[in-house]
């Protein structure tokens, strides 16, 4: 996985109207409490088995089984510690809703993080090869062990954890760095923008940002608050 990424080119590009939005969405969770926690270094949630878990589709990376119901979307970046401190209770969730709804995530790389590209370019690598959940957590778990490398360095972090992970670490670095993956990540944010998504982690239940969920937010308030968007 080399260390040039599409970030500069496309992300700081795309989302440099977003700039001034996004140092206030995510300045404010910053101002409230500091994310201390990021994500448990175990994951103690039984994990959904059914059909269409750990798949992609156009409603993004699907965290409990494919059904005929609404979709809540989260959109999130790896270097953002308030994306997490989300993450464990939003895999909770994703169990819980297991039928109920669709819980899904997307990229949503931030301009204000340098490696926010690169570390889904490599959670994005490790999915071809069935670990996008496995290379996620390790991702969010470790942030402060490469949130302020330089992409060079933060690059040769993920390729140890793929190797941690049993991955083809030659396919990885090639997958990481392919037409595809980068389209995968460009998509993502550009639905995010679509939506009205200026910062991180925002969820989005029928094309709207549902207000008044954050990282802090309780599992079962963001189950009432995703079902309440959903109409069910």
């Amino acid at each position: 996985m080399r260390s040039s990424t599409i970030t500069r080119r496309s992300f700081f590009t795309a989302g440099a109207a977003l700039s001034a939005v996004v140092l206030a969405a995510c300045g404010a969770q910053n101002n409230d409490n500091q994310a201390s926690g990021q994500g448990s270094s175990e994951s103690s949630t039984p994990r959904p088995t059914g059909e269409g878990v750990y798949t992609r589709d156009s409603d993004g990376f699907h965290l409990n089984s494919k059904s005929q119901t609404p979709t809540v979307t989260l959109y999130s970046d790896f270097q953002c510690p308030y994306c997490a401190k989300a993450d464990p209770t939003y895999m909770q969730v994703a169990n819980e809703l297991d039928g109920v709804m669709n819980v899904t995530v997307k990229n949503f790389p931030l301009p204000m993080h340098a490696n926010a590209v690169p570390a889904a370019q490599a959670v994005e690598a490790a999915e071809i090869q069935g670990k996008h959940v496995e290379m996620g957590e390790k991702i969010f778990q470790t942030q402060q062990d490469w949130e302020e490398k330089s992409q060079a360095d933060a690059v040769k972090v993920y390729e140890g954890y793929a190797e941690e992970l049993g991955l083809d670490l030659e396919k990885f670095r090639t997958d990481a760095n392919s037409d595809a993956v980068k389209q995968i990540i460009e998509r993502d944010f550009q639905a995010g923008r679509n939506a009205g998504v200026s910062g991180t982690p925002q969820w989005v239940v029928g094309g709207k940002v549902v207000e008044g969920v954050e990282s802090s937010t309780s599992k079962d308030d963001m189950i009432s608050a995703f079902k309440k968007a959903a109409g069910i």
